[in-house]
């Protein structure tokens, strides 16, 4: 359900996004290259992109930041707070809105399980998601 719900998000953050600034090529072409060059290099970023990235970042913004952030003050002011860091770490001005809808609904998800598991699981499908479309575009 929060793998839905994200992409329902992500989804209707890329219109307001897309109204605003313009339609941009969703291509990252480095990593396209990547996907297209060996069965090695498509394999790194499957690991990389699916499995590693999801399970250091969840253990960063969710498990040590928000968990932090939220024994200080409200879960919720705490999602947001940490679904901004989140976002703005990543230093992608133009994918700053879905990037804290994505870390909304990972921090969310985290609070409503009180595990990280749900939240790994959903950046990973996330993840997997977005390199099945640079692959086949």
């Amino acid at each position: 359900m929060g793998f839905g719900v994200l992409i329902l998000l992500v989804f209707l953050t890329s219109i307001v996004v897309d109204g605003l600034y313009g339609i941009k090529d969703v291509n990252n072409l480095i990593l396209k290259e990547m996907l297209v060059r060996s069965d090695i290099s498509k394999g790194a970023c499957i690991t990389v992109y699916c499995i590693i990235t999801p399970i250091l970042e969840e253990m960063v913004y969710r498990g040590f930041m928000l968990a932090s952030l939220a024994s200080t003050m409200n879960w919720k002011q705490a999602v947001v707070i940490s679904a901004a860091i989140f976002s703005a770490a990543h230093l992608s001005g133009e994918n700053f809105l879905q990037l804290f809808v994505i870390g909304c609904i990972l921090g969310c998800s985290y609070c409503g399980t009180g595990n990280l598991s749900s939240s790994i699981l959903i950046h990973s499908l996330y993840n997997a998601f977005t390199l099945i479309i640079t692959f086949l575009s």
